[in-house]
């Protein structure tokens, strides 16, 4: 596995990747894509934390591949059509079991987190829960079964 060492003792993108990955209950092996503009210090700190297969996906552009990933991490978006874009992206990627998160306190939807959860919803997507603190929205695939713990 490739080391890749902390650039500061104090790893703010270390601790929101510790707090995401627990509150989408994945362990720190998942498979991970994240959706954004400024994505890169998140995916060190996935590959740091020992996620063997993360990528980074613009929301404005086509990715190459659609290789299945456990979680799908959207961070930064520009407009509501990227958040669209970049939910679609996520439905997709997840299949049946996988999570998505949106950041919600970076969201550019001018009706907030309800808007972000209708959203998500037209995608096929249905909240599994909710970070008032950090302003973030955890998303299963609808339909699906809650998993078992």
């Amino acid at each position: 596995m490739l080391d890749i060492p902390s650039s500061a003792p104090d790893d703010p993108s270390g601790a929101l990747v510790d707090q995401v990955m627990a509150v989408a209950h994945l362990p720190p092996t998942a498979s991970v894509a994240v959706i954004g503009h400024h994505t890169l210090p998140l995916l060190l700190a996935l590959m740091r934390r020992g996620c063997a297969c993360v990528r980074s996906l613009r929301p404005d552009t086509v990715a190459p591949d659609g290789e299945a990933t456990d979680l799908a991490w959207i961070v930064d978006v520009a407009s509501e059509d990227e958040l669209c874009e970049a939910l679609q992206a996520a439905r997709r990627r997840t299949g049946a079991s996988g999570r998505v998160i949106v950041e919600g306190t970076e969201c550019v939807c001018r009706t907030g987190l309800s808007a972000v959860r209708d959203r998500a919803a037209s995608a096929g997507l249905d909240v599994v829960s909710f970070d008032h603190r950090a302003g973030r929205l955890v998303f299963r695939p609808a339909g699906s079964q809650p998993q078992a713990r």
